[in-house]
């Protein structure tokens, strides 16, 4: 197997431009958030500085095509997606990869079905000690050290997170975890963080907000328990259990949101409990976003002050990090999340993710006839860049231009101060 010069991926997830321009960042404007400006005719394409593959799915990818390789001969599974991008996860079954549990989290592989000399690897999002149990049950040692070093692609940003829940759970706070439930990352850090002290899930300010008014004493325990119904772990009692909260949260949030929920439920206990006793009341804890996410948040706000025309994000649908990076662009200019460039059906009409419907849709109408035109292209941190690549391929074919204006366009390629 040929991997890249960083010896994690495969080279066919490369695209050569996109690679140009991460080589010219190298050079120019390292330290800068400013967007690479690619010209190509009177078209210009916006590349942000942080996108695409961050290391922790570069380590994913890497570990599962290095199984593939070392194991011709057995049977390898993975617990799930291993990444939230299709192409990947694709290709991996096509080389022979099975998938325990589906997207819906639906069993295909049962205990029964797996032996010890079964290769099962775990996700990059990581998984439940649920899970972990059952792959013990079927001869999977999963807390051997050659199992961690070699088929654990858990990130380790996610596993810092675990760390951190499991420290402020020693120290007797209950962990409120900002996410989505029922993502992998946070049932796994649900699930890891419950071993230590109560855990409960926020989603976002509203069920923030819900939370600080049950903490003031302004909704009852049967209205609390239909706005969190099944998202705290076993044996939750909220009259008990959130007098003193710590928040922790899954690390493709945004991260503005996370703050605002944090700063919620401190206000709800300085307003509860007073200044004096705040600290111990509520832990003032560190972002744990990972840093890929921090970046690509900042270049993609970065990316909005070169005022496109227009956003084309490039992902995975149920990729989280990737539909924080639409909800960053459509605050100022019409975003749209594709998977792919078969996506951009023409200059006229395309298919792709509404992020609010929660579908897939078309619109038209959608890329502007006239040049000069400016449209930023990003991508979510798994998607690999040969995706990007051609969509940048394709929007330069639908104003009429092909590789050698491209090919000009890269030898002019700057930064939009």
């Amino acid at each position: 197997m040929a991997f890249s010069q960083f010896d994690r991926v495969p080279n066919h997830y490369a695209g050569n431009l996109i690679q140009r321009i991460k080589d010219f960042r190298l050079e120019e404007g390292k330290r800068s958030l400013a967007p690479t400006r690619l010209p190509i005719g009177q078209l210009e394409i916006l590349i942000p500085r942080h996108f695409g593959f961050c290391f922790g799915v570069e380590r994913a990818i890497h570990m599962a095509f290095s199984a593939l390789e070392e194991h011709p001969d057995r049977r390898i599974h993975l617990v799930s997606e291993i990444i939230h991008n299709p192409l990947v996860n694709r290709d991996l079954q096509e080389r022979g990869v099975h998938f325990l549990f589906d997207e819906h989290g639906e069993r295909q592989v049962s205990e029964a079905q797996l032996g010890r000399e079964d290769v099962v690897l775990i996700p990059a999002f990581g998984t439940t000690l649920e899970i972990e149990s059952s792959l013990q049950r079927s001869g999977i040692d999963t807390g051997a050290a050659h199992f961690r070093e070699h088929y654990d692609t858990t990130c380790p940003f996610v596993s810092k997170v675990w760390d951190r829940g499991e420290q402020l759970g020693r120290e007797g706070y209950t962990i409120i975890i900002h996410g989505k439930f029922g993502h992998e990352e946070t049932q796994a850090t649900h699930s890891h963080t419950m071993q230590h002290t109560r855990t409960l899930v926020v989603r976002d300010r509203e069920e923030a907000l819900a939370l600080a008014a049950f903490i003031l004493g302004q909704m009852g325990e049967e209205e609390f328990s239909v706005c969190f119904a099944e998202k705290w772990s076993p044996g939750f009692d909220p009259r008990r259990d959130l007098e003193r909260v710590a928040v922790v949260n899954q690390t493709t949030m945004l991260a503005e949101e996370t703050q605002e929920v944090a700063d919620i439920l401190r206000e709800a206990m300085r307003q509860r409990y007073g200044t004096e006793r705040l600290e111990h009341h509520f832990a003032d804890t560190n972002d744990t976003l990972c840093y890929a996410t921090n970046w690509n948040q900042n270049a993609t706000k970065a990316l909005l002050a070169a005022r496109p025309d227009l956003a084309v994000v490039v992902g995975g649908y149920n990729s989280s990090n990737t539909l924080h990076l639409v909800e960053i662009c459509s605050q100022q200019m019409p975003s749209y999340l594709i998977e792919n460039s078969g996506e951009l059906l023409s200059p006229q009409e395309l298919a792709h993710f509404d992020i609010h419907r929660k579908e897939r849709i078309s619109s038209e109408g959608w890329l502007p006839t006239a040049l000069p035109a400016r449209i930023a292209v990003t991508s979510g941190a798994s998607c690999p860049d040969v995706l990007m690549n051609q969509v940048v391929e394709k929007l330069a074919e639908f104003y009429g231009y092909g590789e050698a204006e491209i090919s000009a366009g890269l030898e002019q390629l700057s930064l939009v101060e």
